[in-house]
């Protein structure tokens, strides 16, 4: 079993630092998770992760092609933040799910994602599927975004109860991926000051590792490599059964 990181960036950019990971796991063959740390160059810095589906190519070929789209981004209008990221969110899943259409090899293909603009104290992000955001203050950890999942969507239709969704056979079924054709994106966004951390991750690490765990093993760190590798570490000692991605930024 390979346990050794390949895929690791630690760097800075306008005082604030970033790093991202990624791990194979231990059963999966490819890695299939994409991230982005980018320098936007306008005072802002864009982070994501995405964690492609449909298996081989397939999944490979969505995550890639999110994480390019986003790399290739030059600008977003201020004040309009949120909108563009749906926007442009819509048009990759338009762009994947017509690829799945007329090539074969790509049948079934999407990917999540989360993607955060960090701007003037302010986190904009936007989510699809069950990849997560999550923002830690004064050693609390809060996860921002909600899965997007069919037990989800039962519990919005009054089909199944609150308790019922944590052992539901449906919470681990998606309802949405950029892929799908009609990928309906959430939006959001949160303040941010100065010791905040946010934590971006595909469900190779939160399916694995419950939130306090996730919440001590953060905390007991100092610096965010120590913080980075722990997480990795801690899911392939829960077994590493899918790909492992992390970002964090602290702002």
């Amino acid at each position: 079993m390979n346990r050794q990181i390949n895929d690791l960036q630690n760097i800075q950019i306008g005082g604030r630092k970033y790093i991202g990971i990624t791990h194979i796991g231990l059963t999966r063959k490819l890695n299939e998770d994409r991230y982005l740390i980018k320098d936007m160059q306008d005072n802002s810095v864009l982070i994501a992760v995405a964690d492609g589906l449909g298996g081989g190519v397939a999944g490979d070929y969505a995550a890639e092609i999110i994480r390019k789209k986003f790399a290739d981004l030059k600008q977003v209008t201020k004040n309009n933040e949120q909108p563009e990221l749906d926007q442009l969110v819509r048009k990759i899943d338009r762009t994947i799910y017509a690829a799945s259409q007329s090539i074969q090899d790509l049948e079934g293909t999407g990917s999540t994602f989360v993607g955060v603009l960090l701007r003037s104290g302010l986190a904009h992000w936007v989510h699809v599927g069950d990849s997560r955001l999550y923002f830690l203050r004064d050693a609390k950890l809060i996860q921002v975004t909600e899965d997007q999942t069919l037990a989800r969507f039962l519990l919005e239709e009054g089909e199944i109860t609150p308790d019922q969704v944590p052992t539901h056979y449906s919470r681990h079924v998606m309802d949405q991926c950029v892929g799908c054709g009609y990928s309906e994106p959430e939006t959001g966004n949160l303040k941010f000051q100065a010791g905040d951390l946010l934590v971006l991750s595909t469900d190779g690490l939160h399916k694995q590792i419950p939130g306090p765990t996730l919440n001590s093993i953060i905390n007991a760190a100092t610096d965010l490599e120590t913080k980075a590798k722990a997480l990795v570490n801690a899911a392939l000692d829960a077994g590493g059964k899918d790909n492992i991605t992390i970002v964090m930024a602290q702002v």
